[in-house]
């Protein structure tokens, strides 16, 4: 197939990934906004940033008065994973060129990455098809988001802020049922954040995720981590 045919074809890999990000980004645009973020600020993130988990985090840190500071650390500890995502993508796409590169560590997240790894093809094509147009998805949801919301009751918009709940809820339910470990780990680490809350504010985020990580390295089975049985 030609690159055309090949972006194209991972477009379609992309489509089940656009029906879970276009109402995440009005989740986030509900929030962005709620939290005096302007609408041009807030597509602008989803294009610059792109982040997902880490936008709403971060408009949810900005609506309760966290610091500039420490909504850029907090995002910066909670998207590291990126990094290993991008590394990966990168030695198992076959010949690419520095600027297909930069645009697909640019667009790499979670499901793009998940869907990419299961497709037999590992053409650089195929991946860019199938994040670039997840991230038009997304892109797409923030700005139905600004331009929908002052038109829905309260009720409706407020109840899009529950989105990030969901979306942790929906990552970590398939884990702590599958290892006793990660559940002991997510409870650590949730009570950790609680405690430290009444002390250091926001940075409790920032401090509980990494120790959290750091005991995750004792308790966690290795062969969870690389798929093997627990």
């Amino acid at each position: 197939m030609s690159r055309k045919e090949k972006f194209i074809e991972g477009c379609k890999k992309g489509v089940p990934i656009a029906f879970g990000y276009v109402p995440m980004g009005i989740g986030y645009a509900a929030i962005a906004i709620k939290a005096g973020m302007t609408p041009i600020q807030t597509i602008s993130m989803s294009v610059l940033v792109y982040a997902g988990a880490g936008q709403i985090i971060a408009a949810s840190m900005l609506l309760s008065g966290a610091t500039a500071m420490a909504i850029i650390l907090t995002n910066f500890v909670v998207n590291l994973r990126y990094f290993v995502m991008s590394t990966c993508v990168l030695n198992q796409v076959e010949k690419s060129s520095l600027p297909l590169n930069i645009l697909a560590a640019h667009v790499t997240v979670d499901e793009s990455f998940a869907m990419f790894s299961l497709s037999e093809d590992s053409n650089i094509w195929i991946y860019l098809g199938i994040a670039i147009f997840a991230w038009l998805s997304w892109i797409l949801g923030a700005g139905i988001g600004v331009v929908v919301l002052d038109l829905l009751p309260v009720i409706v918009t407020n109840s899009f802020n529950i989105s990030l709940y969901a979306l942790f809820v929906a990552i970590l339910v398939p884990s702590i049922k599958e290892s006793k470990q990660i559940a002991l780990l997510v409870l650590i680490t949730a009570v950790l954040n609680i405690v430290l809350g009444q002390f250091l504010g926001n940075w409790s985020l920032i401090v509980s995720t990494l120790v959290g990580a750091a005991v995750g390295m004792y308790i966690v089975d290795d062969d969870y981590i690389l798929g093997g049985e627990v």
